[in-house]
Order: structure tokens, then sequence, then C-alpha cells
């Protein structure tokens, strides 16, 4: 009786954990980096990508703190969302000591509908293109020379150009970001920024 009860339980499990795959399933991968500045840690960004069905989404989230002149910092958080491969929209939220800044993307009928707003920068341009990339994307993905990316801050597109086997180059705003990749994961970023630039390095 004990054995038959383990059975049906052991069933009743296997039966459950089926379901719940099937109707709650979802592929989730992350990955953490540490934001540096002339070789000094001042913070750090955390990335997930999502994936179940036809959905993909990407979550990022950094929180960078150092003295620059006065006390800098600040907290960036990216919202992403893909529909059978084509980028659909995006939400960026920074709180910084420069103030707080919003910019918003998403696809309307045949364009992409663009408020964009961060320091010193506002664009409210269209993009009439569809896009399959942006650059969250690139945290989980190794582009290919050539590839058109979207920046979700500033609501502009780019060729993303590899400049040596493996290493891949953007100018968004006439700032350049350069992407290291080994083994076909995403290694170190190299940013340019207003106020200053960055180096991200993997940590897992």
């Amino acid at each position: 009786m004990k054995n038959f009860r383990f059975i049906v339980l052991a069933c009743s499990l296997g039966i459950f954990l089926v379901f719940s795959f099937e109707s709650f399933g979802q592929k989730i991968d992350s990955a953490a980096f540490q934001i540096k500045v002339l070789g000094i840690s001042i913070g750090n960004m955390e990335a997930k990508r999502t994936r179940k069905d036809s959905i993909e989404t990407y979550d990022l989230q950094s929180q960078v703190s150092f003295w620059f002149f006065g006390k800098i910092y600040l907290n960036h958080q990216v919202d992403c969302i893909f529909r059978n491969g084509k980028f659909m929209e995006s939400t960026v939220d920074s709180q910084t000591n420069k103030g707080d800044f919003l910019s918003k993307i998403f696809w309307k009928k045949d364009h992409y509908q663009v408020q964009s707003e961060t320091y010193k920068y506002e664009n409210s341009t269209p993009i009439s293109e569809e896009v399959f990339s942006c650059i969250s994307k690139l945290f989980f993905t190794k582009p290919k020379d050539g590839d058109i990316i979207l920046s979700e801050t500033y609501g502009l597109t780019s060729p993303i150009i590899e400049v040596e086997p493996n290493v891949f180059q953007m100018t968004i705003n006439g700032n350049k970001n350069q992407f290291y990749y080994e083994n076909g994961v995403l290694d170190k970023v190299m940013i340019e920024n207003p106020i200053k630039n960055f180096v991200m390095h993997r940590i897992y």
C-alpha cells in the first residue's frame, strides 16, 4: 500500500511538473558585469534575458557611484521586448545627480515612436525601418558585422562593425562603444559617455 501511494504521488508530481513546464516554462539567462573607471570599480550591472514562446524580454539594471569633481551617481534601468525576433518596445529609466531621465520607444503601425531624454540630449525623431537588435541584446547575442543596432537610451540606430576578430564597434550620438566577445560570449564593453568613459568586465 505504501509503495502504491508513493507511485501515485510520484506520478502526480510528474504530471504537475510537466504541466508547469508547458504552462509556465520559460528560459532565463543572466549575466553580471563590474563597471570600472581607470581600473577602479564604481558599480555593477545585472542583465537578464527571458524567453517564452515568441516573446523575448531584456532587463538591465546598473548602479554607479564615484567622485568626479563632485559626487556622481546613476541608477539605470532598461526594459525591452521582442516579438518573433522583432524589437517592439523599450523603456529606459535613469536617476542621476544630474537629473532624472526617461526614454521610450515603441512600434506603432509602420514605424517606431521615439521619445528619448537623457543627459543634455532629447530626440523624438521616428524610426521608419524595422529593428531586430538593440544594445541590451548584445549582452547575450554576438552580432554580425553590419547588423543594425538600436540604442534604447538615445532612440538612434547604428551599424555595428567588426573592427577586429570578435571585437565590434558602434557609434551612437558621437560616442564609440566596443563589445569584446570570447567564444561567442560577451566578456567586456568599453563605453564612451558624456560624463566619463566606462569599462564593463564580465563577472559571470
